[in-house]
């Protein structure tokens, strides 16, 4: 990694480092949500299915935005998804 600071009187640091990269174990079967344009107060549903393809459990939260504001539901917010286990996410838009 290399930093470069100032223009005039510039100052070059070296820091070494080291990271471990990993993929991520949860896996789902879409990638990208899009609702479709409704008239006012009509709702539209999406069920996505979350993967853990790891060894170890994981807690799966969900922080969807203010439904006041966005019309955007989820369910459930909170599930524990063991080994090799899959759930079923549901994402309701409102207009």
């Amino acid at each position: 990694m290399r930093f470069i600071t100032g223009k005039l009187q510039a100052r070059e640091l070296k820091l070494p480092f080291s990271c471990n990269v990993m993929k991520c174990p949860i896996k789902t079967d879409k990638s990208k949500i899009e609702f479709p344009c409704l008239p006012e107060g009509e709702q539209s549903e999406v069920v996505i299915q979350v993967t853990n393809e790891s060894q170890k459990p994981y807690m799966i939260e969900t922080v969807p935005p203010n439904m006041h504001i966005s019309g955007i539901i989820v369910n459930p917010l909170v599930s524990e998804l063991g080994p090799g286990k899959s759930t079923l996410v549901s994402v309701k838009y409102t207009s």
